[in-house]
């Protein structure tokens, strides 16, 4: 199933201080400005201690801040869904490494992507959902790491903007991969089935689709795909169990200016 709503922007002016209603058939992304470092120390408490010492592993005080950051955030969007705490949220890992909420009664689905200086968060209430992020980098051998993980289609329409586009080159390539791992992240199988066995759009003139998994010939039925417009040079793609009745694309800023209490 195609992205209905097409290729979303978000609108810096939609950021609301607490998160709208999340309907069955909603799902939100919510975008986290990364490069707001100054936060880290006052969303460092919301964190679990394994979340602390994760954020202790990196060598640079900056990516450090940067994981607080989104993590923090995270914990601080999903409590005002859940009208809970914060600090006191609990997460689990499912067979293949995804995180959900410990609390089944819950029902909030999430995902987190980051690339560069920009996190996004999606949320929607029961039913899966997948969510990346692509910062464009030319200096990736386009073709070459295309050859290994795409599926055949994807391989031959990204020769052909090498061949017509040149400059779309970077742009097909990250969006197919955004939508790629948006697709593993929201199945929740990961990559260890490989990126070879289904296929996605990825020409600059087509809407974010799934177009076939060859493992289970029933999923683009079930799936819906969204291109999302983060910003120049990057990438984003939305993965959600379908059907979907709207999406909403909102601005964390004013959140990450808020008290990290529950509203």
């Amino acid at each position: 199933m195609s992205g209905a709503l097409g290729a979303a922007r978000f609108i810096e002016q939609h950021s609301p201080s607490t998160p709208p209603f999340l309907g069955v058939q909603d799902a939100h992304v919510w975008r986290i400005d990364l490069t707001a470092t100054h936060l880290a120390r006052t969303l460092r408490p919301v964190l679990s201690a394994a979340e602390c010492a994760r954020a202790d592993r990196f060598h640079r005080a900056e990516h450090a801040d940067r994981f607080v950051v989104a993590h923090g955030v995270l914990r601080c969007i999903l409590a005002g869904y859940l009208h809970e705490s914060p600090a006191e949220l609990q997460f689990q890992n499912g067979e293949h490494g995804k995180p959900s909420l410990a609390n089944a009664v819950a029902s909030v689905e999430f995902n987190l992507s980051h690339s560069g200086d920009i996190a996004l968060l999606a949320v929607a209430r029961g039913r899966a959902v997948g969510v990346d992020v692509e910062q464009w980098d030319d200096t990736v051998e386009h073709l070459a790491i295309a050859e290994r993980f795409f599926s055949p289609i994807e391989r031959t329409v990204l020769r052909s903007l090498a061949l017509e586009r040149g400059a779309h080159v970077a742009g097909g390539f990250f969006a197919a991969w955004s939508r790629k791992e948006a697709y593993l992240k929201a199945t929740g199988v990961g990559i260890a089935r490989g990126l070879h066995h289904f296929d996605v759009s990825l020409h600059p003139d087509a809407p974010a689709e799934l177009l076939a998994d060859r493992l289970d010939v029933d999923a683009v039925t079930h799936w819906s795909m969204h291109a999302l417009d983060v910003g120049a040079r990057y990438s984003g793609a939305l993965v959600v169990r379908a059907p979907v009745g709207s999406l909403q694309l909102l601005d964390a800023s004013r959140w990450q200016r808020t008290s990290t209490r529950p509203p």
